[in-house]
């Protein structure tokens, strides 16, 4: 029997090993929706997340393994690496489009099946530039913008005061439009405030001071400098004030 190797780039969950060219972890409650979405995305030609390979004896998920680096924190992206998570984030979500493809579902903003956790933490990277998605287990349908605020929170590390910010507005622009060119930045701003506050409501609620802090302080930093920044009338273009 191949050896079992712990995983533990990115943030990566507790008994996540790697066995062969596969990764084994805990299931969890949503375990038989990643499954379907997985082979949803691999039937939909969708080539850069891993592919589900069922349960092995153990009960545990089984995954296949992408080669490649996983962050382990939050940090400074050049444009291009922007640009390239942007555009990888739109092809998931338009690959997950016929998943939630339904007049009810629409009616109530369920668009795309987010992955609702963006972050570079759960990106594979190969000589610098994102090529893949991984750690889907807490995936749900829900609004394309849902996933796009959380992603340019993380993505842009917004909320850091080392970093300007007019450059942050203008890093923002850029990787909202990379994903879409009509995007509503009035609204990416929104729901990236939207997703701060549930996590600092998360971290009250499990008793992490530290994250609900950390959250809480990119709330302010956001709410002084994204909110009023872009002009409302002029939404599709990114127009700043």
């Amino acid at each position: 029997m191949e050896s079992e190797i712990p995983l533990n780039g990115g943030r990566v969950s507790k008994d996540v090993v790697r066995v062969g060219d596969t990764v084994r972890r805990p299931p969890t409650f949503n375990s038989p929706f990643v499954h379907k979405l997985l082979e949803h995305l691999a039937a939909s030609g969708f080539d850069a997340s891993p592919r589900s390979n069922g349960f092995d004896e153990l009960g545990r998920d089984v995954f296949s393994y992408i080669k490649g680096d996983v962050p382990r924190d939050l940090s400074w992206h050049s444009d291009d690496v922007l640009i390239d998570a942007a555009r990888l984030i739109r092809r998931y979500h338009d690959a997950t489009e016929r998943l939630v493809a339904s007049p009810a579902a629409h009616g109530v903003g369920l668009e795309v099946v987010c992955h609702n956790d963006l972050s570079p933490c759960n990106f594979v990277f190969r000589s610098g530039r994102p090529l893949a998605i991984i750690d889907f287990d807490t995936a749900s349908p829900g609004p394309r913008l849902h996933d796009l605020g959380y992603a340019a929170w993380m993505w842009l590390d917004l909320g850091d005061d080392d970093i300007e910010p007019d450059l942050q507005r203008r890093r923002l622009t850029m990787f909202c439009r990379a994903y879409d060119e009509n995007v509503d930045l009035p609204r990416v701003v929104d729901f990236i405030v939207l997703r701060q506050r549930i996590l600092i409501a998360q971290g009250r609620r499990v008793g992490d001071a530290a994250m609900e802090r950390w959250a809480d302080d990119c709330l302010q930093w956001n709410i002084r400098n994204l909110y009023n920044a872009f002009d409302p009338s002029d939404a599709n273009s990114g127009t700043c004030q």
